[in-house]
């Protein structure tokens, strides 16, 4: 069965350690896309402010990504936390992450330089809420399969 969960911690704490964030119950929040008991990926969110939350998006599986989650990777910040924008906060080094992130319509703006292992550059993304294009996306199974 695929599903999509909310907020249960064992998904929360896998998908912190896969991004290498910290995971919180109570004070973070969690998406995950669960697939016959494995986890395909997510997206973790913290540092929520009355403006604005930071996102950590990580895959353990290819074709992780459906339709579903994709929407309510957005859905979730925007219309149920009601935040303005989304942040995220990608090392230098992970062009395939960057790339991701550019094409889902984050926008580099900022660079922090020795964030990272070997002085590595954290690069800060950041995505409005009338700059989302996927907040229109049609749920096909938002619902049934939410937990």
């Amino acid at each position: 069965m695929d599903q999509l969960v909310l907020n249960e911690p064992t998904c929360g704490e896998a998908l912190a350690r896969l991004v290498g964030a910290t995971y919180t119950p109570g004070y973070n929040a969690t998406i995950c896309r669960v697939k016959d008991g494995v986890l395909y990926g997510g997206a973790l969110y913290c540092n929520r402010t009355t403006e604005s939350v930071t996102a950590h998006i990580g895959a353990w599986e290819e074709n992780w990504l459906t339709r579903d989650l994709l929407w309510m990777m957005f859905d979730f910040p925007f219309n149920q936390l009601g935040v303005k924008r989304i942040f995220g906060q990608v090392n230098e080094t992970n062009t395939h992450a960057l790339t991701f992130d550019r094409k889902l319509g984050f926008r580099e703006v900022a660079r922090i330089d020795g964030v990272y292992d070997h002085g590595a550059a954290c690069i800060v993304l950041r995505m409005d809420r009338e700059d989302c294009r996927f907040l229109n996306l049609k749920p096909r199974r938002y619902g049934r399969n939410v937990h």
